[in-house]
């Protein structure tokens, strides 16, 4: 049985469907007229317009649906309608039949109609052509239409009203009109519904005893008959551990014993399903035909007179989108083919219910409304629905009739849950619908989904804390999705177009002002939780924002916990002065105050000390500081206490194994002794060797996910802070020294942020920048400024630019050769900020610029800086109009514990670079740039370190012991290499092309090729440590008279021409303890003249 999956959530109906009536593919539909949105009966207008039967206005554009309907008007509709929906060809009569009807535009529809019974005048031989109809009156001209003689069944004389709203009411020609007054004038709008209506209604003939019989028509169908037996093979599931997928195979059919083992096998994952879990019962059963028989149905007028089928015997299981933006249409799980298809609407919000289908074949439908044997029983929420007992179930307290037979409508894969039991999200909402008229339950819809947070929002895709490199262009998502936003998710097998999409979710924000055991109270509103067992421990004045969907809290989040985060601040600094102790705080939000304390806080007596993070309170204008709480959770005002440990293992760190909330306080020291603070988002950025230790954290619990998220804590960093926020400036005037309101010595200076240019701003304690220097910044409360200088800032070229997609690409900038490229992504979040390097002056409205491209082909000169993001995103760009920005600074020294990606990037940054080896965390492959230095000293005994020299470039090594192949360097031609004793490439030797690889052999070097040409220009010693392997074309020649001793080990090819002595052309293998010198002879006793090495006696 297919399954009935595909719609979105009934909750979200408004925001995500459209319950518009639909017509056949090239019909015109309500939606087309410019007055659409009056329309009320959408379905009854989408209906007559694609039938032919109404038309718009005289211009063909309005549809007016207040205007009122004129006599005239609605002879041409039912003209029209029971002539195929076709405007006819009509003749007219030499006298007409009413006297104020000549000449009009409609003569000959009313001439056609009186004709055939359906109106009549209103008397004096007049018809009032352009006078108004009431309802009452249109509903006497319909049951004409439907064969009720007028005489016959009082539609005259005195009674003829009340006898035509019985009638009328009768054959449901005021269906779906309930607020209508038979006596008033009938609307456009109200038409349209009247003769839909009028549609689905029995066509009736007089018989000959005078009573009236239901008109029926006959058709060619099929009838099921039982043409023989067979024996088939039935699953029946015994264990309720197997997986959903093994579990919707209960109750299968198969020919065979080995088809259905088979087929449990693949549904458990291609492993045999153990034969305890299931049985296979043998059973016989019919096997069915089908006789072609003569078939007889109710006529109906839309049968009659358009060749309409109504179909009202049927429950709408599955809607589903084709590629051409129609659906087809699943009636009572039919599993090959959908039963309508090439519908223009779509009806999922239907799904579940009896519904009635009228159309002319299966490919033009021209209407789907729910059957009058449908009724809705109640609406609510999976949260709500309570277990079925002997028949009944309660539904949010009141209990409702169930039918032996009643199937949940699980809206997603896997097996249709028996009875109510929905189970799943409690929020999800739950519709249960009576489709047999007997008052009892039969069919219950239930909707799933999923609660998210969106964590990052680029121009192609979006980050959610449920799925990450979600893409735009992959899903159907709201406009202007912003980080931090709720949403709701409906996977793509809930949803009519197999797309998973993203609604934003209803929010509320506020305090906690009551709680009971399953719910909270937020401004005046109670809301349930989804989970059974909420934080009862939440204090009552936390405030909270929260998702809410149905009335239950689906996503949330504390902002403030009862004991808040602003009573907690570090000790930045002690100090006494004439009003006695004083103490420098760094608080949550940022600022930093010199207040008066009642004591001195220097660590004795279980005091707090400086770098403590501690809790205060105001007692007498004095501050009293205490630790923080590191033992007692309800002390500290948390949920839990936190493991002090951090590490970032997927690109989000988290402390002692917790994540940690987006909006988190996090206290930070970093190695200058900087104190600030920062966001969770920013501070899980770090690696995880960036931070040295966690002193404090603590954590809340979400009560909608029963996860915990660390909200405080304090940290220690093995760098300098690195201000993640996107606030970047450029320094663009000298940096002075000033004193600020608390008499502390600051820095001031003048900035440009791409945008605005900053004048004379003070910092919040004295910094070490200068002008043309680029750093990150926080403006305080209090009008200063917190600013760091950026350290993973790199200099390159740009390369390539797309504006229309932001891809961008850059290379290693003023190299002597070509570099390597970066792929990036220029973002609506990157700040771009355009400078002149050469007067260090903000430029504004600049964009990314190619780099000048220097006379060697590919080789460019730098002309931005750039800092890397989340991805592939670029989060800062500096283009420099001047076209040859400058280095960023000149050394660094790489002595803490270091990755490869740290080394790189300060090779990239800086001109000198010092790494001790011993320090890096595992095995690193490095490139030194052209015009950068690399100085190594000391070497790991357990991570190799590769080092690739670019054309141009030095690596300086100054151990003179290095363990055995944890140092490989590869030199190229135009690289300096430089050992202990002495320039060995680049001085003695030189690369004349090629690659030359050396790798630490004990106490020496062994050097490999396969493709160099190594030229000696100083008399060199191979020593007894060393060893020199040439292979393929490599070989090593010398300038006149260079001498070359081999103390260690030579393999060389026969391309290198190595001689004993003059008397034997023929080259020798180069051998141990014996030195050569580059000369130019001639052999004995020939005329042959020879260069090469020349053994010395």
């Amino acid at each position: 049985m297919r399954n009935l999956k595909r719609t979105l959530s009934l909750a979200l109906a408004s925001v995500m469907l459209v319950g518009m009536m639909s017509v056949g593919a090239s019909a015109v539909n309500a939606s087309d007229f410019t007055d659409a949105d009056e329309i009320v009966n959408k379905d009854a207008v989408s209906t007559m317009t694609a039938l032919g039967i109404i038309n718009g206005k005289e211009d063909g554009s309005y549809f007016d649906p207040t205007g009122n309907v004129t006599r005239a008007e609605m002879a041409k509709m039912l003209c029209v309608a029971i002539n195929g929906g076709v405007d006819p060809v009509l003749g007219v009569k030499d006298t007409p039949t009413f006297t104020d009807i000549k000449g009009t535009w409609a003569e000959s529809y009313i001439e056609y109609c009186a004709a055939n019974g359906i109106i009549a005048g209103r008397g004096n031989n007049k018809f009032d052509p352009t006078g108004t109809v009431s309802a009452t009156e249109a509903a006497k001209m319909l049951l004409g239409v439907l064969g009720y003689n007028a005489e016959k069944s009082g539609l005259v004389g005195n009674d003829w009203a009340i006898n035509t709203n019985v009638l009328a009411n009768q054959n449901g020609l005021y269906k779906n009109l309930a607020n209508l007054n038979a006596n008033t004038l009938l609307t456009r709008d109200n038409a349209a519904q009247m003769i839909y209506n009028a549609l689905d209604a029995n066509m009736v003939e007089l018989n000959a005893a005078g009573n009236y019989t239901t008109s029926q028509y006959s058709y060619t169908g099929t009838e099921s008959v039982v043409t023989g037996t067979e024996r088939v093979w039935v699953v029946k599931i015994k264990d309720s551990s197997v997986n959903d997928a093994v579990k919707a195979l209960d109750g299968s059919v198969y020919n065979s014993r080995q088809d259905a083992i088979d087929t449990l096998k693949d549904a458990n994952g291609g492993t045999a399903l153990d034969t305890g879990k299931y049985t296979l019962e043998q059973k016989t059963q019919n096997v069915y035909g089908e006789n072609t028989v003569t078939k007889y149905a109710d006529e109906t007028m839309g049968h009659k007179y358009l060749s309409l089928i109504t179909d009202g015997d049927a429950v709408l299981t599955d809607v589903e989108k084709d590629s051409k933006g129609t659906y087809t249409l699943y009636m009572n799980g039919i599993t090959t083919k959908g039963q309508y298809t090439k519908v223009e609407g779509d009806y999922s919000n239907l799904i579940g219910q009896k519904v009635e289908v009228l159309y002319k074949d299966s490919e033009n439908v021209y209407g789907v409304y729910a059957s009058t044997d449908s009724s809705l029983i109640v609406e609510s929420t999976a949260g709500k629905v309570e277990a079925v007992k002997n028949g009944e179930v309660k539904i949010d307290g009141t209990t409702y009739k169930v039918d032996s037979n009643v199937t949940t409508t699980a809206l997603y894969t896997g097996k249709l849950i028996d009875g109510l039991n929905v189970g799943g999200n409690k929020a999800a909402a739950v519709k249960a619908y009576d489709n047999d008229d007997n008052g009892k339950i039969d069919t219950v819809v239930y909707v799933p989904f999923t609660a998210a947070k969106v964590t990052y929002v680029g121009e192609k895709s979006f980050n959610t804390d449920v799925n990450t490199n979600v893409k735009f262009e992959d899903v159907n998502a709201y406009d202007d999705m912003a980080k931090n936003d709720y949403v709701i998710k409906s996977d793509a097998a809930n949803t009519v177009d197999d797309t998973d999409t993203y609604v934003l979710a209803e929010t509320v924000e506020g305090k906690i002002e009551a709680t009971k055991s399953d719910s909270v109270r937020i401004d005046g509103t109670w809301y349930n939780y989804v989970t059974s067992d909420p934080d009862t421990d939440l204090a009552l004045d936390s405030t909270v924002k929260a998702a809410v969907l149905n009335g239950y809290i689906v996503k949330s989040e504390v902002i403030t916990s009862s004991h808040e985060l602003q009573d907690y601040a570090v000790i930045v600094n002690t100090d006494k002065d004439i009003n006695g102790e004083q103490a420098k705080l760094l608080f949550a939000d940022g600022t930093t105050k010199v207040v008066t304390t009642d004591v001195k806080y220097d660590g004795t007596s279980s005091r707090a000390n400086v770098g403590d993070l501690v809790t205060y309170e105001v007692k007498k204008g004095e501050y009293v500081l205490t630790k923080a709480e590191t033992s007692d959770a309800d002390k500290a005002g948390f949920d839990k206490i936190v493991a002090n440990t951090y590490a970032n293992t997927s690109g989000k760190g988290k402390i002692g194994g917790e994540s940690i909330a987006d909006d988190a306080v996090i206290f930070v020291k970093d190695n200058a002794g900087k104190f600030s603070t920062m966001t969770g988002s920013d501070f899980a950025k770090y690696s995880s060797a960036s931070v040295k230790s966690i002193s404090n954290a603590y954590a809340n619990k979400d009560n909608s996910t029963g996860y915990n998220s660390v909200v405080l804590a304090y940290a220690e960093l093995n760098a300098k802070v690195n201000s993640i926020t996107s606030n970047y400036g450029y320094v663009t005037s000298a940096v002075s020294t000033t004193k600020n309101d608390d008499g502390e010595t600051v820095s001031s200076f003048t900035f440009w942020d791409g945008a605005t240019e900053h004048k004379d701003i003070m910092t919040d304690e004295k910094v070490s920048l200068s002008k043309g220097d680029i750093f990150t910044y926080e403006e305080n409360s209090d009008g200063s400024y917190t600013v760091t200088e950026v350290d993973n800032l790199l200099r390159t070229a740009i390369i390539a630019y797309n504006e229309k997609n932001g891809d961008i690409r850059f290379t290693d900038a003023s190299l002597s050769d070509k570099g390597s490229n970066v792929n990036a992504e220029i973002t609506d979040d990157t700040v771009i900020i355009g400078i002149n390097s050469d007067d260090k002056a903000g430029v504004e409205g600049v964009v990314p610029t190619i780099a000048i491209e220097t006379d060697k082909s590919g080789v460019y000169q730098a002309n931005a800086y750039y800092v890397m993001g989340a991805g592939d995103e670029v989060k800062l760009l500096v283009v420099d109009t001047y076209g040859n920005i400058p280095a960023v600074d000149s050394s660094s020294d790489l002595s803490g514990a270091v990755d490869q990606t740290a080394i790189q990037d300060a090779l990239n940054k800086y001109t000198d670079v010092t790494l001790n080896a011993n320090a890096i965390t595992g095995a690193a492959s490095v490139k030194v740039p052209a015009g950068a230095t690399l100085t190594v000293s000391d070497t790991s005994a357990s991570n190799a370190l590769t080092v690739e020299i670019a054309k141009g470039a030095t690596l300086k090594v100054e151990d003179t012991s290095i363990t055995a192949d944890k140092l490989v360097v590869k030199a190229v031609s135009g690289s300096t290499l430089v050992v202990p004793n002495g320039t060995l490439i680049g001085d003695a030797m030189t690369i004349e092309e090629g690659t030359l690889t050396l790798t630490a052999n004990g106490s020496g070097m062994k050097a490999e090729s396969s493709d160099a040409t190594v030229k000696v220009n100083k008399n060199v010693t191979i020593g007894g440590q060393d060893v020199l392997n040439l292979t393929g074309s490599a070989k090593i020649i010398g300038t006149d008279g260079v001498k070359l001793t081999i103390n260690g080990t030579v393999t060389s090819v026969s391309g290198n021409n190595f001689y004993d002595d003059k008397t034997d052309a023929t080259p020798e293998t180069a051998t141990q303890g014996n030195n050569y010198t580059w000369t130019t002879f001639q052999e004995s006793g020939t005329s042959t003249t020879i260069t090469g090495w020349l053994k010395n006696a």
